[in-house]
């Protein structure tokens, strides 16, 4: 390969020579390669010193290939265009072992970063592309190829299979609990005095407190709150410094649970008409589909 690399002409010499022959002029060559006129000019002339013999026939403003051009010319249109193909079907052969994962914050920062690998390795060391979106009308935008998604299951182009029920429960952390013991035996309708943190549903069907609180047989209404955040990790990073009360949801809380970090001061509640569903495009279903329900639903069952 050494011998080989020393004996062609600059790479870049050829690209220029190529376009110049392909385009039949050194201006509209400069043009395409977005170089000046002379540059493309000294290019040619390195070239044609380099060979010892000329490529190009000079007439006023206008030039042709000579014999000897010509030869090149083919040769190297070629070359260039056998390796644009190769590359271009590496390219093709990369995109398609990619994975798109879309999923909202929650679930792919509390649940799925955390196994991320362990998916790659079940897919043989496929690529994964996770990409994170919240709004419903986002999610509706985003080119994917698998998605977890919360709600009804019933979105517009979209297919899926339930994995599990919407199933929440409230949670404090063990320092709360440590300082405020009388917590672990509230009941619903004590929460209701507690400082609430809410979770801004904008347009996402997550489970709020006021639906918590009816769902758990308490039939008024929570107070305001004082404060909404739009990010479910934010959620349960206020509650883990002990600011107050939020909602969990299964299985995003279920380590933390079992840590001890989390703690439950409330009933679970499940909304059977909502969950967590795996979904694809209408018409594009990635052919690794059951692969990833089988691994995501194992995980549910008898998590590492």
């Amino acid at each position: 390969m050494k011998e080989i690399r020393h004996s062609l002409p600059s790479l870049n010499a050829l690209a220029v020579f190529e376009a110049a022959g392909r385009l039949g002029g050194f201006t509209k060559a400069a043009e395409e390669l977005r170089i000046s006129q002379p540059a493309v000019t000294r290019h040619i002339r390195g070239l044609e010193e380099s060979l010892g013999r000329p490529l190009f026939v000079r007439s006023h403003n206008r030039i042709a290939l000579t014999e000897a051009g010509l030869r090149l010319w083919h040769a190297v249109n070629t070359g260039f265009g056998d390796i644009a193909q190769v590359v271009e079907a590496l390219r093709r052969q990369e995109e398609a072992r990619s994975l798109t994962f879309a999923t909202h914050s929650g679930f792919g920062q509390e649940w799925l970063m955390p196994r991320l690998n362990d998916l790659r390795a079940d897919l043989g060391g496929r690529t994964i592309n996770l990409a994170i979106v919240d709004s419903s009308s986002d999610f509706d935008r985003t080119d994917f190829d698998v998605a977890v998604r919360h709600g009804r299951g019933d979105w517009p182009g979209m297919e899926g299979v339930l994995l599990r029920p919407e199933t929440v429960l409230p949670l404090i952390s063990a320092g709360l609990a440590a300082k405020r013991p009388e917590l672990l035996v509230a009941t619903p309708e004590d929460l209701m005095t507690e400082r609430l943190i809410h979770m801004d549903e904008g347009d996402r069907p997550w489970m709020s407190w006021a639906v918590w609180f009816r769902l758990a047989g308490v039939h008024r209404t929570p107070p305001p709150a004082n404060v909404r955040l739009n990010n479910y990790p934010l959620v349960i990073r206020e509650i883990l410094v002990g600011n107050g009360v939020g909602l969990g949801w299964r299985p995003l809380v279920d380590e933390m649970i079992l840590a001890g970090t989390l703690v439950p001061v409330g009933p679970e509640v499940v909304r059977e008409e909502y969950g967590w569903w795996l979904v694809w495009r209408d018409g594009v279903r990635d052919p690794s589909f059951d692969q990833i329900r089988r691994w995501i639903q194992i995980q549910l069952i008898d998590p590492p």
